[in-house]
């Protein structure tokens, strides 16, 4: 739509006439964010009473709360800059509420950015400023573009924004990361910069919480293990999901809120045992592994110290120093905690998985 359509349809919608004007060529998340500011009486005009902006303390107490996001967030920052460096564009990261802790980019487009309060401290939720990618991304909880005059406020019509969130290995919402630059500079292709940032700051957020873990790495095809577009898995000792990556939750067709609800047997046939079987048997390498529904994905497994322990050891006979009465003895002490039970017997995981199947 052009712009002047898209602000009558916009005027229309806030002042109650949607029927009389076509929104069909609207995209519906747009209408949607356009209806629940009209529903919440925000004017499109003019300027908002009451917009909070942090201050240097509140600021910098946000930033301290948002350290491991920060953390994480900042080299996708700079990889994001450094792809649309001299294009009049801004980085910017939030936190799940819309406040803007961190932004990088070109210095001429920032002072402009900063005349709408594109900087940190301010606060770009749907509440205070309309429609707008930060916003109405973390409102949809999905990528968005917001260009031109799809902006609810008209003060801000003169950018376009692309913005994705991010989301943590448990699958709550920490924020977004979006890419605003001048109107004219609009490319389609920013949309898939910023996914691209959001994936690699969830990847590194999953390798940090779940070091320790035992960990699948997932995807189609053999050689997209280790990359990008890989899908990641954290299991418990005894096999339920306790984290994913968007990407793996995607290629296993799962909710945010099946983590932690479901076990491994209900994603693929295996079991943990089997797992560390397959992977003990491949020498650690990529292997396929059959889906409930029949179709295969390739599988890496990897073990942190609170994971099943995936090196082979050498071949030698079981010289047990418990018998196996004790061996159950134990297990049942430890409430079916696999590796207390092997600390306590002072034998190893591999061990005492082999001492139960028999």
């Amino acid at each position: 739509m052009t712009p002047a359509r898209l602000r009558e349809a916009r005027r229309a919608m806030v002042e109650g006439e949607a029927g009389s004007v076509d929104l069909a060529a609207c995209a519906p998340a747009l209408i949607r964010s356009w209806a629940r500011r009209q529903a919440a009486g925000l004017s499109p005009v003019g300027r908002a009473s009451g917009t909070p902006h942090a201050s240097a303390l509140q600021l910098a107490q946000a930033r301290e709360q948002q350290h491991e996001l920060i953390a994480h967030a900042r080299p996708a920052m700079e990889f994001v800059y450094e792809q649309t460096r001299d294009t009049d564009s801004i980085v910017l990261l939030s936190d799940a509420q819309g406040l803007l802790l961190d932004t990088l980019g070109d210095a001429s487009f920032a002072n402009r950015a900063e005349r709408v309060a594109l900087r940190a401290g301010a606060n770009w939720h749907e509440q205070w400023r309309g429609t707008n990618a930060i916003g109405t991304a973390l409102a949809e909880q999905r990528p968005v573009v917001i260009h031109g005059s799809e902006h609810y406020l008209e003060r801000n019509g003169f950018l376009t924004c692309a913005a994705a969130p991010i989301i943590d290995p448990a699958g709550v919402l920490l924020g977004a990361i979006d890419i605003s630059s001048d109107h004219r500079q609009f490319h389609r292709h920013t949309l898939g910069l910023v996914r691209s940032a959001a994936r690699m700051i969830e990847h590194r957020l999953f390798e940090t919480r779940h070091r320790d873990s035992l960990r699948l790495r997932i995807h189609k095809y053999r050689e997209g293990i280790a990359g990008l577009t890989e899908g990641l898995l954290a299991l418990s000792e005894d096999g339920w999901l306790i984290g994913a990556n968007m990407a793996g939750l995607h290629l296993l067709g799962l909710a945010r809120q099946d983590i932690a609800g479901l076990c491994i047997d209900a994603v693929f046939d295996t079991s943990v045992e089997a797992l560390h079987e397959r992977s003990q048997a491949g020498h650690g390498w990529p292997f396929e592994l059959r889906r409930p529904d029949g179709s295969l994905l390739w599988v890496q497994v990897e073990a942190g110290r609170g994971g099943i322990d995936v090196t082979p050891e050498p071949a030698a006979p079981d010289t047990a120093t418990a018998l196996p009465d004790e061996t159950e003895r134990v297990v049942a002490e430890c409430k079916g905690n696999l590796s207390e039970a092997a600390r306590r017997l002072g034998i190893s995981r591999t061990t005492l998985y082999r001492r139960l199947q028999r």
